[in-house]
């Protein structure tokens, strides 16, 4: 087995039988979406079985699960490798194709602003905190605060699109999610944009919190102009 695979493993241990198939699956999402694994490493099915205390076959279903998502690519006679880093052109377009989703998400949502206000402050808190925590000094090498600080950011657009109101919207936006996770693999683990993103969210919750709609908009689309630009610099 890769030495990669087998620390990435270690963080999750042996998955419990009876959990079988869709633990190996979230298991290997963890391992990927998290930087656990290095871009475009080999993936050994039978190491990472062996790893995860189950028999091949749930992890040769995760993978083939897990190649629609990006996160994973397949080649003939090579078998399954992590997908190697996105190119500057795919971040432009995944932050291009956020833009159009998530200013209609927003823009819907307001029409339930009196619903959508108390989930979208709890989660600004949140972010916030956690943005607090990462930004004190060696904190932002360390996995586990880089991971709750990412989960608390995307829980803030993640209540945007729980009210929207169009379950399309925020189908097509969660399936981006798994890119933005291979976005920041590319960016780097120790990379993060609390400094930026934190305010950018708090004007987006201002505007909600004087149910202006126009304004909410516009600032989710120079929240995501300005992501856009951080990325592709």
């Amino acid at each position: 087995m890769k030495e990669s695979e087998e620390g990435a493993a270690q963080l999750l241990g042996p998955i419990r039988a009876k959990a079988l198939p869709d633990d190996v699956y979230d298991a290997l999402l963890d391992m990927l979406t998290w930087g656990a694994l290095e871009p475009d490493a080999p993936l050994s099915i039978d190491g990472l079985a062996q790893s995860l205390g189950v028999s091949p076959t749930p992890v040769r279903e995760a993978l083939a699960r897990l190649e629609p998502t990006g996160l994973v690519r397949r080649t003939v006679r090579r078998g399954y490798r992590v997908s190697p880093p996105m190119s500057r052109e795919q971040m432009y377009e995944l932050a291009d194709a956020r833009l159009v989703l998530e200013t209609g998400a927003i823009e819907r949502a307001m029409r339930r602003v009196d619903a959508l206000l108390p989930d979208l402050e709890a989660a600004y808190a949140r972010h916030e905190q956690s943005a607090r925590v990462l930004l004190e000094p060696g904190r932002q090498n360390e996995h586990e605060f880089v991971r709750r600080y990412f989960e608390a950011d995307w829980s803030f657009h993640e209540a945007i699109l729980k009210h929207c109101g169009n379950r399309y919207i925020a189908q097509a936006v969660d399936a981006l999610s798994f890119r933005v996770h291979r976005m920041r693999q590319t960016i780097g683990i120790g990379v993060s944009d609390a400094g930026d993103a934190v305010p950018e969210h708090f004007a987006i919750l201002e505007a909600v919190r004087r149910r202006d709609t126009a304004a909410a908009v516009e600032k989710m689309r120079i929240h995501l102009t300005k992501l856009e630009a951080r990325v592709s610099a």
